[in-house]
């Protein structure tokens, strides 16, 4: 018995250490609702915004600006993920908590 619940232990590290080496997964996905975001990855799942972290560079969102011989602006910048867009995701492992991390 004893041989066994070593074995069992020896499968249970090695496990751990893949899973510590390999912390997240790429996911391709695609928009399909720009607000609230929804982003649909494989046929039958959808994420939620709850489920998304949208960086402020794949939104609309103010920025200063200082132009020279105009001064300090402030711009709108237009960025926001559009219905159709494919996006890529970082995924927690073990976790429901996605990262958009770039487009194409």
């Amino acid at each position: 018995m004893a041989d066994v619940e070593w074995i069992e232990n020896i499968k249970r590290i090695v496990i751990q250490a893949i899973e510590a080496g390999d912390p997240c997964d790429v996911i391709p996905g695609t928009v399909i609702k720009e607000n609230p975001i929804e982003i649909q990855i494989d046929q039958k799942t959808i994420l939620s915004k709850s489920q998304v972290i949208l960086p402020k560079q794949f939104t609309d969102h103010e920025e200063g600006m200082d132009i020279p011989g105009v001064g300090e602006v402030s711009v709108t910048v237009k960025n926001r993920l559009k219905s159709g867009e494919r996006v890529l995701l970082l995924q927690k492992r073990g976790g429901q908590q996605y990262v958009v991390i770039g487009t194409w």
